[in-house]
């Protein structure tokens, strides 16, 4: 992509909800900041809402470290409403930021008895040099902690997701 390192990971989860509502959720950029530790996600004051194109931002602070990981949304299929065995959404967001790039891919699917898959590719390239370097000290290291924390980060979201009944 742009000759960084390349993180890769993917979180899965099935969870007891609708389709449909489980995509709006998971798609409600501002609302996964209860759900990411020591992220704020916001969006964009001109952005579009729930369409290509959309931007938001997320902030993370810990400490004196601060990463601002800038998104857009350009590619996005929301489920049927019907929620049958077909009833799959999708939504692609490239990274946008100086810092980190990529994209990530969320898909939500019926997994039978009103219970939904739901699975969160992340292909992150990290940019600055030093950074990148950091980062395949690691080796595979780095992948996996990403596919751990956006695991329980979907564990926390649970609640919401299961939506009302």
């Amino acid at each position: 992509m742009d000759g960084g390192r390349v993180v890769e990971f993917t979180a899965s989860a099935v969870v007891t909800g609708r389709v449909g509502h489980v995509f709006d959720v998971l798609t409600d950029w501002p609302r996964q900041s209860a759900w990411v530790p020591a992220t704020v996600v916001a969006r964009a004051q001109d952005s579009p809402v729930a369409a290509v194109g959309e931007r938001f931002v997320g902030t993370t602070t810990l400490g004196p470290f601060v990463l601002v990981d800038a998104m857009e949304v350009v590619e996005r299929r929301a489920p049927e409403r019907t929620e049958g065995p077909g009833s799959r959404g999708r939504v692609r967001i490239v990274k946008t930021g100086d810092v980190l790039g990529g994209d990530v891919v969320i898909v939500v699917a019926p997994a039978g008895s009103g219970r939904v898959r739901v699975e969160w590719t992340e292909r992150i390239v990290v940019r600055p040099r030093w950074l990148a370097r950091l980062a395949a000290l690691g080796g595979p290291l780095p992948g996996f902690v990403g596919k751990l924390a956006f695991e329980a980060v979907l564990r926390t979201a649970s609640d919401d997701l299961r939506g009302p009944s």
